[in-house]
C-alpha cells in the first residue's frame, strides 16, 4: 500500500552477496583478458585491452557500491551504491559476452 524507495534489509543482503559474486567475477575477467593480451597475436590484443579496462572499471564500480551501500545504508548515498553494484552486474554480463565471442 505505501510505496518506499528505501531498501530493506533482504535488499543489503541480496546485493552483498550480488557484490561478492561480481567481485570474483571481475577479478576473473580482468585475469582472462590480462592473459590474451600478454600471450596473443596483436588483433586480439586490440579486443583484450579494453575487456580489461572494462573489467577493472567493473571492479572499482563494484567496490565502490558496496562501499556506498554499506557506509550510507537506507540513504540516497546507499540508494546510489545500488545502483553501482548493478552497473557493476551489468559490465559483468558484457565481459561475459565478449568472452565467449573472442574465446
Amino acid at each position: 500500500m505505501f510505496s518506499s524507495s528505501k531498501p530493506k534489509a533482504g535488499l543489503i543482503r541480496a546485493v552483498q552477496a550480488l557484490s561478492a559474486a561480481n567481485g570474483v567475477a571481475h577479478v576473473v575477467f580482468l585475469s582472462l583478458f590480462g592473459w590474451r593480451f600478454l600471450f596473443s597475436g596483436p588483433i586480439a590484443k586490440m579486443v583484450s585491452f579494453p575487456c580489461a579496462i572494462l573489467a577493472m572499471i567493473g571492479l572499482a564500480a563494484d567496490i565502490v557500491g558496496w562501499s556506498l551501500v554499506k557506509a550510507g545504508g537506507k540513504t540516497r548515498v546507499g540508494k546510489y551504491g545500488l545502483w553501482a553494484v548493478a552497473a557493476s552486474t551489468a559490465v559483468a554480463a558484457v565481459l561475459l559476452v565478449a568472452a565467449s565471442l573472442t574465446g
